[in-house]
């Protein structure tokens, strides 16, 4: 595989040279320095690798997006016993809505960074050079096609948080010190064309010769401009009458609602049928898509859309490692009697809400809260003692102890048990292991792991992830469909694209096909949300599509 190298255009910004080391130094001010680095044949795609960059340590890192989209939901809440640097935000203080917290400040001033990166790349595409063997008009365009992709993806971030945004299509080639607010309908103008663009420039899908994992694709594209018209719909589908504090009832027009929930549809079921002919197609089980065997170039995740990429081989110069494997682990080190590299580092962070819990019904047939938390730990050392948990609302002391390397240490069933029926558990095995129950999660200590982001494969417990993380996959698409679908009232639609992802997330050796299939009648928006959480619990979208539908509050 070849490997992307992530190199930014701003290291080349310190343009200064001196002459002589005699009387003094003098300084010369290359003032296009970097335009001139960014429009050479073999600089130009280096300079769009710089942008996608941006997408590693957004989705990867602590400062990431994970706080601005998982956590602070009906999904996840922020753990109060450990004042992490979600807390504040996740908890809506409204000291964390400011230019002083970390987590808006920084979706802000770097995606305006990457704007004049990718104006730039867009503007002057015409003025490369591709007259020699470094950069040939076909690659050109792939590139422009991509800045246009990253370009319209981080406009719609900025607006789903901040709406109104001050919208800039042209290369800065001096700093402003003023800007005008946009009403947001501009950055979706901006939005639809550049992915539509994206559409045609970029490689038709993932499984092209030389592709490079990581880069976006027409799919993606139509991945995204699917999300972006269902949300545009939205926001032309809210009155005032039901969404009293909502701003954007401004916008309130059922036609252009409707139109939009159509083109939504129609992107969303083209890809589902393009997806197939580009070698992309949902894993074969819910829990493949997270197996770190299928994240390498040769089993790649025929899932996967887009994703952040780091590298395999842990070699800094690619770009580092992501945290994210850490902020779902809870604190079984206690009871384990070590922190191990099979079960990851706790930070502990994110503590599943009730919601969360109460979401994964029919767990006998749907295989996907199985897959998803983590159920059962194993010690690696005889240790005992004693913890007092909650049981039916009342405080317990329970006797724990290991006896040999390899006993059950904790157990997380995932629904409360009786005291009865901890004592018969307990009665039936040969040592006493803790037990958490829903609801005794409180903490750092007591949650299960959430398995998405664990990373099995490293040398140290406390080692950060070198995984890929899943932006867009397919079964995402399925879902725009089926929610858009539902919009124009088209249930059996709505329902044939739910059933397909129900279908696959069925135990196929306990139960018979279409044992999770649903009907039209059972179709509702609660029920779409609640099959998002299934399905995407925790990969960074649930506070857009809590926003997206008027539901966050």
């Amino acid at each position: 595989m070849r490997k992307i190298i992530y190199l930014s255009a701003l290291l080349v910004a310190l343009a200064v040279t001196t002459t002589s080391c005699q009387d003094k130094l003098e300084e010369e001010n290359h003032s296009n320095l970097v335009q001139d680095f960014m429009r050479t044949p073999c600089r130009y795609g280096m300079t769009l690798n710089s942008v996608y960059a941006y997408m590693r340590s957004w989705y990867g890192s602590e400062e990431g997006y994970h706080a601005m989209t998982n956590v602070g939901t009906d999904e996840y809440k922020s753990n109060i016993a450990s004042d992490n640097r979600t807390s504040a935000i996740s908890r809506y203080d409204p000291q964390a809505f400011n230019t002083a917290n970390e987590y808006p400040t920084r979706l802000w001033t770097q995606t305006y960074a990457n704007f004049n990166t990718l104006n730039f790349l867009i503007e002057f595409a015409d003025e490369v050079d591709l007259t020699t063997h470094y950069l040939t008009p076909e690659k050109r365009d792939q590139y422009l096609g991509e800045a246009k992709f990253l370009r319209a993806c981080y406009y719609f971030q900025l607006v789903q948080h901040f709406g109104d945004v001050t919208v800039t299509t042209r290369f800065n080639t001096v700093p402003s010190t003023s800007a005008e607010r946009h009403d947001m309908l501009l950055a979706y103008e901006v939005i639809f064309e550049d992915l539509k663009d994206a559409i045609e420039l970029c490689l038709p899908g993932p499984y092209v010769s030389g592709f490079e994992s990581g880069r976006a694709t027409a799919l993606t594209a139509r991945h995204v401009l699917a999300q972006d018209y269902l949300t545009y719909a939205w926001v032309h589908d809210k009155d005032a009458t039901n969404y009293l504090n909502n701003p954007h009832t401004k916008y309130y027009n059922p036609s252009v609602a409707q139109e939009y929930y159509k083109k939504a549809y129609d992107m969303a079921v083209e890809l589902i049928e393009e997806a197939p002919r580009q070698g992309v197609n949902l894993m074969p089980t819910y829990a493949s898509v997270f197996d770190e065997a299928n994240d390498a170039p040769s089993s790649r995740n025929t899932e996967e859309l887009f994703v952040a990429r780091w590298d395999y081989d842990m070699d800094i110069v690619y770009g580092g490692q992501s945290t994210i494997n850490h902020y779902y682990v809870g604190g079984y080190d206690t009871y384990v009697g070590e922190r191990t590299v099979e079960y990851g580092r706790l930070y502990g962070w994110n503590n599943p809400n009730p919601y969360t819990y109460d979401v994964f019904t029919l767990r006998d047939v749907d295989t996907r809260y199985n897959s998803t938390f983590q159920k059962v730990w194993y010690c690696t050392r005889a240790s005992g003692g004693e913890i007092v948990l909650t049981v039916g609302g009342q405080d317990v002391t329970f006797a724990w102890n290991t006896i040999a390397p390899g006993d059950t240490a904790l157990y997380c069933p995932g629904y409360n048990m009786s005291l009865e029926e901890i004592n018969e558990l307990h009665n039936r095995s040969k040592n006493k292991f803790v037990i958490w129950a829903p609801e005794m999660y409180n903490g750092r200590g007591y949650h299960p792991t959430m398995m998405k982001y664990l990373d099995r494969t490293r040398n140290e417990a406390n080692d950060g992830s070198d995984r890929p993380v899943i932006i867009y996959r397919l079964a995402e698409t399925y879902l725009l469909a089926a929610e858009a679908a539902y919009k124009m009232n088209d249930l059996p639609n709505a329902t044939k694209y739910i059933n397909v992802i129900r279908e696959r997330a069925r135990d196929k050796e306990n139960s018979v096909e279409g044992a999770l299939d649903i009907q039209p009648s059972e179709v509702t928006l609660e029920y779409i949300l609640e099959e998002w959480t299934r399905e995407l619990l925790a990969e960074h979208c649930r506070w857009n599509d809590l926003a997206r539908t008027g539901t966050l509050l």
